[in-house]
């Protein structure tokens, strides 16, 4: 019996490092990106394997909405050059066109080039009934309406809008919140 769970976990364990390798590879289409996430997230796995495997998924976590960079800038640091008078998200510096990701599963309320100081942004209305503000985009890889799962690219870090350099400045809104109306992130 221990033998069998050790064998499902590590299975598992291979199934999700396959997965997260797939999702991570530099694609070259809309086409392929697509297969790789369906693939990512429909593995083929035997009957008895399918709860160490369930287990482990649940285990797994986005640790950052721009995976391999942590925060450069946090919320709440008071600056009266902001509107809110603080800073009300965190900020991930990195280069242009590093991979923004989805924290949680949702759907995307918008998608636009309308942010003003925020430039290009995107709003992800996520399972936990939050909507998470993704600010100063590159580019935009999906669009209003479209669900997502979490660890889904959305787009690329830029620099539009109001910025000193490249970043993603990330907000956490109660669903339909508005400026200012924010927490610290957390998903």
């Amino acid at each position: 019996m221990k033998r069998n769970t050790a064998r499902n976990v590590s299975l598992g364990l291979l199934v999700l490092t396959m997965a997260f390798m797939a999702c991570n590879k530099g694609e070259t289409s809309a086409a392929t990106e697509q297969q790789d996430s369906e693939v990512a997230l429909t593995p083929v796995i035997a009957a008895e394997e399918t709860t160490a495997t369930a287990a482990v998924a649940a285990a797994a976590k986005v640790k950052s909405p721009v995976p391999g960079y942590g925060i450069s800038y946090p919320y709440g640091v008071k600056n009266p050059r902001y509107a809110a008078g603080y800073h009300t998200g965190d900020d991930y510096a990195s280069p242009t066109g590093t991979k923004v990701v989805a924290v949680l599963d949702g759907t995307i309320a918008w998608s636009n080039n309308n942010g003003g100081a925020y430039g290009r942004w995107i709003g992800l209305r996520a399972s936990n009934g939050r909507d998470y503000v993704y600010c100063h985009l590159s580019v935009r890889s999906v669009s209003a309406g479209t669900k997502v799962v979490a660890g889904q690219k959305l787009g690329e870090v830029g620099a539009t809008g109001n910025v000193t350099g490249p970043h993603l400045h990330f907000e956490d809104r109660p669903k339909g919140g508005g400026y200012g109306q924010v927490r610290k992130p957390s998903w």
